[in-house]
C-alpha cells in the first residue's frame, strides 16, 4: 500500500494536470476570415484536428472591417489584403503584422469589357475607369498610368466595390476595372481582356494580422494557428487534387461557382510565409503611395511588422514563436 504522502502527492498532480488541460481548452482564438477562404483551406486540408483551443471564426465581406475589429481588440487574428492595416499602422493602432500570404499576382489586373477596342494601358486615356479608393485597384491603375506616361486626371475615374465595379463593366457603364480575384477569373470567363496585371507593378501583399494584447497573451495559441496554415497552405500546393479540395470546399461553403473557384486557386498557388525584409520594403512602397495621395500620413513600415513567428512558419507541424523582440 502507497505512503499516504505519495497519495496525496499523486492526487495534487493530477489535479494540477486537468487544471492545466481545462485552462488551454478554455482558451479561445477569434479569427476574422474574408468569404471562409482560410476556414475551407484549413478544413479541406484537415489541419484543425486536435486543437488544444477554441477556434471561433468571424467572416467578413472585405478587409477594412477586418482590421477596424482588430484595432479594437474584437479579433485576435486576421487576414486581410495589405492597406487596411497599413492605413491603421498610419495611426497608430495596437496591431502588429506577423505573417503574409503570398499569390501569383496575375489576380489582381486591369481588365477592359471583352468588346472594348482598349489593348494598353495607354488606351486607358479619356476612359471611365473603376477603382476602390485605397486599395490594390487604385494603387495598380494609378501606378500603370505612371509607368505608360498617361496622366492620372485624363482617366474618368468612379469610385466602386470590386463587386459594383464587376457589374459596372458587364453593364457597359465603365469601360475599364482594375480588381482582383474571383473577379478577375470571372471576367476573363466571360472573355473580358486584361490589359495588365500588378506584376512588376505593385506588391499586393496580404497579412495575417494581430492584435497586441492578444500577442502578450495568446501567442502560443497563434503560433499553433500559424502552423496549422502554413501546413494547409503547403498541403495544397503539393497536388494539384488537393487544390480542387480546398477550391469545392470554399465554393461550398460561399456558395460560388466551384469551376471559377478552381480556376482561381489553380492561377493563386496562395502560400504563407514570415515576415521578410522584402515584404516590409514593399509595405514600405505602398505605405509611400497612399501617402503621396494625402490618404495617410507616411511613417516607417517596420514598426508595423513582428518577426518573431519565423520559427512557427518555417515548416508545416512546427508551432513554436520565439520571445518578441
Amino acid at each position: 500500500m502507497e505512503a499516504p504522502l505519495r497519495i496525496l502527492f499523486k492526487l495534487a498532480a493530477a489535479a494540477l494536470a486537468a487544471s492545466i488541460s481545462l485552462g488551454a481548452s478554455a482558451l479561445t482564438l477569434t479569427v476574422g476570415d474574408q468569404s471562409y477562404n482560410t476556414r475551407a483551406v484549413m478544413e479541406a486540408a484537415g489541419v484543425l484536428e486536435g486543437l488544444p483551443y477554441t477556434l471561433d471564426w468571424k467572416q467578413f465581406t472585405a478587409g477594412s472591417p477586418v482590421a477596424e475589429a482588430l484595432n479594437v481588440g474584437s479579433l485576435d487574428l486576421g487576414l486581410l489584403g495589405d492597406a487596411p492595416p497599413l492605413f491603421l499602422g498610419a495611426l497608430g493602432a495596437p496591431i502588429k503584422v506577423i505573417a503574409v500570404t503570398q499569390q501569383n499576382l496575375d489576380g489582381v489586373a486591369i481588365i477592359a469589357g471583352k468588346d472594348s477596342a482598349i489593348k494598353t494601358v495607354a488606351d486607358i486615356r479619356g476612359k471611365r475607369v473603376a477603382i476602390w479608393k485605397g486599395s490594390w485597384s487604385q494603387q495598380l491603375l494609378f501606378t500603370a498610368l505612371d509607368k505608360a506616361g498617361v496622366p492620372r486626371d485624363a482617366v474618368d475615374i468612379r469610385y466602386l466595390s470590386a463587386l459594383d465595379a464587376s457589374h459596372a463593366l458587364d453593364g457597359g457603364s465603365v469601360d475599364v476595372i482594375a480588381t482582383w480575384e474571383p473577379y478577375v477569373t470571372q471576367q476573363e470567363r466571360q472573355g473580358a481582356r486584361v490589359i495588365t496585371t500588378a506584376k512588376g507593378l505593385i506588391p499586393a501583399q496580404s497579412f495575417v494580422v494581430a492584435n497586441n494584447t492578444s500577442l502578450e497573451e495568446k501567442r502560443a495559441a497563434i503560433a499553433d494557428f500559424l502552423a496549422r496554415l502554413k501546413k494547409a497552405r503547403s498541403w495544397t500546393l503539393s497536388d494539384a487534387a488537393h487544390n480542387e479540395a480546398y477550391a469545392d470546399a470554399w465554393a461550398e461553403r460561399s456558395r460560388a461557382d466551384r469551376e471559377i473557384a478552381r480556376a482561381w486557386f489553380s492561377r493563386a498557388q496562395t502560400n504563407l510565409g514570415p515576415v521578410s525584409e522584402q515584404n516590409i520594403a514593399d509595405a514600405q512602397k505602398t505605405i509611400d503611395f497612399f501617402a503621396g495621395l494625402g490618404l495617410i500620413k507616411a511613417y516607417p513600415a517596420a514598426q508595423l511588422f513582428d518577426r518573431s513567428f519565423t520559427h512557427a512558419l518555417a515548416a508545416p507541424g512546427t508551432a513554436t514563436a520565439q520571445t518578441a523582440p
